[in-house]
Formats: C-alpha cells, sequence, structure tokens
C-alpha cells in the first residue's frame, strides 16, 4: 500500500460520523418520543461501533507511520460526535 492509498484510506474512516450526526440530531429534535428515541439509540449504537472500528484503523496508519495529521483530525471528529451521541441519550 503507498502513502497516499493510506492516507487516502483514514480520511474514509471518518464515515461514521454521518450515523453519529444523524442520531444525535434525531435525539436532540425528537428524543421525547419513544420511537425517536430507541430508532436515535440504535442508529448511535452502530455508530459508536462503526467509530470504535475507525478509531482503530486510524491507530494502525499512525503505527505504520502514514497520515498523522488526518488520523488526528479523524480521531477527533469521531470522539466528539461519539461524545455528543451519548449525551443526548443521557440528557434525553
Amino acid at each position: 500500500m503507498t502513502p497516499n492509498e493510506a492516507s487516502a484510506s483514514v480520511s474514509g474512516d471518518a464515515w461514521p460520523v454521518i450515523l453519529l450526526g444523524v442520531a444525535a440530531l434525531l435525539l436532540r429534535t425528537l428524543g421525547d418520543h419513544t420511537w425517536a428515541y430507541v430508532v436515535g439509540a440504535v442508529i448511535g449504537g452502530i455508530g459508536l461501533l462503526a467509530a470504535l472500528i475507525g478509531l482503530v484503523e486510524c491507530v494502525r496508519a499512525v503505527r505504520r507511520g502514514l497520515a498523522f495529521g488526518k488520523a488526528v483530525w479523524v480521531v477527533a471528529l469521531l470522539l466528539i460526535a461519539g461524545f455528543a451521541v451519548v449525551h443526548q441519550l443521557v440528557t434525553a
């Protein structure tokens, strides 16, 4: 794998932010409805699991010495989005 392929794949590890964002938005806007809370929790759980896999991939990329800046950016995005979902689940 060339360094360009590795950096592209590290950037691609940020896709769980979409699931986490949808879950956080659903919990924020419609969290007082039971169906929305359950759907948001399921989407958020899947997003958190995918974010964990993405974090592991970023750590592997950094250990190989590739794409440190992009890996840090992806890790920060995933951690912030994960915190937002968990916060919405706790407070909803």
